[in-house]
C-alpha cells in the first residue's frame, strides 16, 4: 500500500501558447490543450507516450506564483548540449555548474520559462568504484 510512483507535476503559467514552445525546447513531447473548469490546461509526456508515466501539465491561470529556485529538475544526457540549443533559442540560462558526490558527477544549469520559473537540468554521471572496493 501506498504511493507507487510520481503521476504529474503541475506548473501554473499566464499563457500556454508562449509556454508550449519552451516546454518542447526542452525535450517533452506535448500531447495536447485541454478544456478544463476553469480555464485550460497542456500535458506533456516525460517518458515514452503513453500513460503510465509521470506527465507534466501546465494550468493556465491568472494566479502564477513564482519561486526564486527550481521546485524540479530533469534529467539530460546532454547537458552541454541542451544548453548550447537553449542559449541559442534566446532563453534565460545561469551558468553549467559542476560537482561531484561519491557516487556520481553532476552536471547541470537552470533555465527560466517565459513565466520565470526556474527549470534545473541535470545530467548524473555514475562514478565507477575501483576494483579493490568492488572485491571488499
Amino acid at each position: 500500500m501506498g504511493a507507487q510512483s510520481l503521476g504529474a507535476i503541475f506548473i501554473r503559467v499566464t499563457n500556454l501558447e508562449n509556454s508550449i514552445p519552451f516546454y518542447s525546447a526542452l525535450g517533452l513531447r506535448f500531447r495536447g490543450i485541454e478544456e478544463w473548469d476553469p480555464g485550460r490546461g497542456a500535458t506533456f509526456f516525460l517518458a515514452p507516450d503513453h500513460d503510465g508515466f509521470p506527465l507534466m501539465t501546465l494550468i493556465e491561470s491568472d494566479q502564477v506564483q513564482v519561486v526564486d529556485y527550481p521546485s524540479y529538475n530533469l534529467n539530460s544526457t546532454h547537458v552541454r548540449d541542451m544548453y548550447r540549443d537553449l542559449e541559442l533559442s534566446g532563453y534565460k540560462l545561469k551558468p553549467i555548474e559542476e560537482w561531484t558526490s561519491p557516487w556520481n558527477h553532476h552536471i547541470m544549469f537552470d533555465v527560466q520559462d517565459p513565466d520565470g520559473h526556474l527549470i534545473n537540468i541535470i545530467e548524473v554521471i555514475p562514478i565507477q568504484a575501483e576494483a579493490s572496493e568492488l572485491s571488499s
